[in-house]
């Protein structure tokens, strides 16, 4: 099978090309710097810059691509988070659809955002959007897929939670302060968290794929916690504190909208489809998919040094 993504270089891009490439598929990255495609992705990946360059039969699209959304939200930073979601999904919908021999599956990004924040309401995928500026732009970013759809293209839309990984994203991040003995919760913990292994989000991607979920599904761990779960279940990891509370009016202060959207809304996702549709969770709790992402990157045996 022949799989053409956007965002293939960034975290969970990488690992996918990873897997597909594995299973003995060809792959075209879809990059603003296609010389660096062989590294990131694999030696077998071809890059290009427009999805025009690419002459054979696509049998899949993801599309992974968009600006990092952890930096404060300026208007500009608005924009560019829009635009580079919105600009890229419409030219590979248009390009989808141009094509004599049309991809067979359509794997899109979408976020949590969706939800906006919802105390502990239980979020399955039936349940209706939340408000917001993430909310706006997920609800945005899935309807620009809705041409497909249309014509008869299977696409899943793929609600992502916050993806654990050592190699970046919000993990990554906590990691140096929680090391170091001053990690604990924000603001005042008591928000629901949804997370999902790196491992498990590339192999649920690849199991939307393989059983063609056309619908949007929540791309999340069975079991959600509070961010003082959270912070209580790394620092033991870690062998260190959690105590350090960072004050929700400082967290606004430094981050703004970014703060109240993101870091301090409560999120309670349930992956029913995923589980419905027969995936099986490789780290379905946190304390396990801790375990093993700072186990297998040293973390845990530096703290106890």
């Amino acid at each position: 099978m022949h799989c053409l993504i956007s965002g293939g270089t960034g975290l969970i891009g990488r690992l996918f090309c990873q897997q597909w490439l594995a299973r003995g598929n060809t792959l075209t990255v879809l990059s603003r710097r296609p010389d660096r495609v062989h590294k990131l992705c694999g030696e077998a990946a071809s890059g290009c810059r427009e999805p025009e360059e690419v002459e054979t039969p696509v049998d899949v699209v993801v599309n992974l691509a968009g600006e990092p959304i952890t930096h404060r939200w300026t208007e500009k930073r608005r924009a560019e988070m829009r635009d580079s979601r919105l600009e890229i999904t419409n030219r590979l919908v248009q390009w989808s659809l141009s094509r004599t021999q049309r991809p067979g599956y359509f794997l899109s990004g979408s976020a949590v955002g969706y939800y906006g924040d919802r105390g502990g309401d239980l979020l399955r995928e039936n349940s209706p959007p939340g408000g917001g500026f993430a909310a706006q732009l997920c609800r945005d970013w899935e309807a620009a897929t809705l041409p497909l759809q249309q014509a008869g293209i299977c696409v899943g839309s793929m609600r992502t939670a916050i993806v654990l990984s050592t190699r970046g994203g919000a993990l990554a991040q906590m990691l140096p302060a929680f090391r170091l003995g001053v990690g604990g919760p924000m603001g005042s913990g008591e928000q629901w968290m949804s997370w999902i292994h790196e491992d498990d989000i590339v192999g649920l991607m690849l199991h939307a794929i393989d059983h063609h979920l056309c619908v949007p599904f929540n791309a999340c761990a069975p079991e959600a916690v509070t961010n003082n779960s959270f912070a209580r279940l790394l620092g033991r990891q870690l062998h260190r504190p959690s105590l350090m509370r960072a004050p929700a009016w400082a967290l606004k202060m430094v981050f703004g909208d970014m703060a109240e959207e993101l870091l301090l809304a409560s999120q309670k996702m349930e992956p029913g489809t995923a589980l419905d549709s027969g995936y099986s969770f490789q780290f379905p709790t946190l304390e396990q998919a801790l375990a093993d992402l700072l186990q297998k990157n040293g973390h845990t045996k530096k703290a106890r040094a």
